[in-house]
Formats: C-alpha cells, sequence, structure tokens
C-alpha cells in the first residue's frame, strides 16, 4: 500500500525531470540553429561574389525551421509540465508557445510557397506552363506538330 501512496509523487518528479531535459534539449536545438545561421549568414556576407538573395531567404527559412522545432520541444515540455502540474501560468505559457508556433508555420509556409514561385520564376517557367505541361505527357520525340 506504502506504493501506491508515493506513485503521485514519483510520477510529478519523473514529470519534472522529463521538462527540464526536454527544455535543455530545445536550447540546444536553438543554440546550434542560430550560431548555424550566423556562420552560413557571415559566409554570405563575406563572400566576394554577390549572395543571391535566394540564399538569404534559404538562410531564414533554416533559421525559422530550427526555431519551430526548438518550440514544438518547448510545447511538449510545457505539455508534461501542465499535465503533471496544472496552473494559470503553465497554461498561459503553453498558450504562448502554441500561438508563436502557429505564427512562424503560417510564415514559413509563405515563405516557402514564394521561394518556389521565384525559383520557377528564375527557371523561365511561368505558373501556367505547369498546368499544360500537366495535361501533356512527356515524350523524347516532341518535334511532331500538334495534329500527330
Amino acid at each position: 500500500m506504502e506504493i501506491l501512496s508515493s506513485a503521485p509523487h514519483t510520477l510529478h518528479l519523473f514529470a519534472e525531470y522529463a521538462c527540464a531535459a526536454i527544455e535543455f534539449i530545445s536550447i540546444i536545438i536553438i543554440l546550434c540553429g542560430v550560431a548555424a545561421a550566423i556562420a552560413r549568414g557571415l559566409r554570405l556576407a563575406l563572400s566576394r561574389r554577390r549572395a543571391a538573395k535566394n540564399e538569404w531567404l534559404h538562410l531564414r527559412l533554416s533559421l525559422e525551421e530550427t526555431l519551430m522545432l526548438g518550440l514544438q520541444f518547448l510545447m511538449a515540455a510545457d505539455i508534461i509540465g501542465t499535465i503533471s502540474n496544472p496552473d494559470l501560468q503553465g497554461v498561459i505559457v503553453l498558450t504562448v508557445i502554441v500561438l508563436l508556433r502557429v505564427v512562424l508555420s503560417f510564415t514559413l509556409s509563405r515563405e516557402v510557397a514564394e521561394m518556389d514561385r521565384r525559383e520557377r520564376e528564375a527557371e523561365g517557367r511561368a505558373p501556367s506552363d505547369e498546368k499544360h505541361d500537366a495535361d501533356e505527357p512527356r515524350s523524347k520525340n516532341t518535334h511532331y506538330p500538334k495534329g500527330r
């Protein structure tokens, strides 16, 4: 009977250690992402050739992805902490982290779509060309007129 009476305390203690470990992992992820972004940015800034706008966009996107991953770990830690010790402050922190993640996800998806559009334009293909390409199967003999 003594084991069952100490179970809630043991579970709470385990949740505290799990939260601390997951928060530590999120800090490491974010720090590594920021360090990699700084190194990559310095390389772009100090390179002899002029960096394309696309390269800076890729840098921002990779940093945002890293931040999202770190926020996911923080959200996991806060969920565990809120479940094991529900209080108003924990719920507020969890809400703020979820909102930040939603905003970052929205921003990231918009920027990825914009980057894809720019890359298509740089290749000389307009979005209307894709629909045309999808309607017609590609073949090796493209020299024949359409009527054949």
